[in-house]
């Protein structure tokens, strides 16, 4: 059995990051190319360095999380994490949502929460992907931690709660 999760749609928070980032970045290529005075290749560099960064954002954008057969799979566009169900050994709902964690590498906001950020709290890095900063998840698995966001959290929970169970019910008997 399949059971598909939805990150949800994109925070409001996340939607005027992500056009204040391009208008910026679109900013500064033009301003490097209406004052280039025929030396092009400073502009030139500096916009293909910004499309690179957007497309590897892009690229990272969390998109479903699918529990299956004895998996919890975490997508994105380009990469998928497989948490085995017997190595979950923690999930929890996040009250308060991402606050009081704060980026290390990836991206705040623009076009979602995504990369390893540090729990402010626990001094713990985790793992995040997020597309809102509310209807959290920590997962602990295999001795990392990761944070997702979905619609539904609650039913995450109890579905990778009851499916872990399962896994290491006929092991725990043997």
């Amino acid at each position: 059995m399949r059971v598909t999760f939805r990150y949800g749609g994109l925070d409001g928070r996340v939607w005027w990051i992500s056009l204040v980032t391009l208008l910026v970045m679109g900013g500064v290529c033009w301003w490097l190319f209406a004052t280039a005075d025929g030396a092009y290749y400073l502009a030139v560099w500096v916009t293909m360095i910004l499309v690179a960064l957007v497309a590897l954002a892009l690229l990272s954008v969390p998109r479903s999380i699918i529990l299956g057969e004895g998996v919890v799979e975490l997508r994105c566009l380009v990469e998928t994490t497989y948490l085995p169900l017997e190595s979950i050994e923690e999930v929890a709902v996040v009250e308060g949502g991402l606050s009081g964690r704060f980026p290390l590498v990836g991206c705040y906001g623009f076009w979602g929460y995504y990369g390893l950020w540090l729990n402010v709290r626990s001094l713990r890095v985790e793992r995040v992907y997020a597309t809102r900063r509310s209807g959290c998840v920590a997962l602990k698995a295999g001795g990392r931690r990761y944070v997702v966001s979905c619609v539904a959290p609650e039913m995450l929970c109890e579905m990778i709660a009851r499916g872990a169970e399962e896994q290491r019910g006929p092991q725990a008997k043997a």
